[in-house]
């Protein structure tokens, strides 16, 4: 389990004074209560001043580091994230990111593959399954493909996945 959870994405600028809106990748968990999170692809130190929401899943935030319109449009399409050690609700859920990198079985047990990254577009996930050198998606469905968490990996009827990979 890594420490720093993502908790959402910077969608574009938002007001004047370099506010963002930010879209949320929790559900029921509102952002005000984030302090100290960190931003973009180095992971930079931040504070949060400001959190407002603006419907189900979207917040105006304000930032620290983010005194301008010109130095918020520069983190535009970049993640945030939470030390998870920091907030009690968080420490001991696993998250997808949690377990990228674990294996794809079938449910008789044969490897498929191993999951390497997923991608959440709102009204579905899409697993990215890698097999061998060649890269496949998968819809995150119960139906289809599921974690097993006594085994660690996540288990598909092995004609589903030939079937439905993309």
């Amino acid at each position: 389990m890594q420490n720093l959870l993502e908790i959402g994405k910077i969608v574009r600028t938002h007001g004047i004074k370099g506010a963002v809106k930010v879209i949320s990748y929790l559900d029921d968990v509102n952002f005000s209560i984030f302090k100290h999170i960190y931003i973009g692809k180095n992971k930079v130190g931040a504070n949060i001043i400001k959190a407002l929401p603006l419907n189900n899943d979207a917040y105006s935030i304000q930032i620290d580091i983010l005194s301008s319109v010109e130095i918020a449009e520069t983190y535009k399409n970049q993640s945030i994230y939470i030390d998870r050690t920091e907030y009690e609700q968080f420490k001991d859920k696993i998250y997808l990111a949690d377990l990228i990198g674990v294996p794809v079985k079938s449910e008789n047990g044969k490897i498929l593959g191993e999951f390497i990254d997923f991608e959440d577009y709102g009204a579905s996930i899409i697993l990215t399954i890698k097999c061998g050198a060649v890269s496949y998606s998968i819809p995150y469905v119960d139906e289809i493909i599921k974690y097993n968490d006594s085994l660690n990996c996540f288990v598909i009827e092995e004609q589903k996945f030939k079937d439905l990979r993309v």
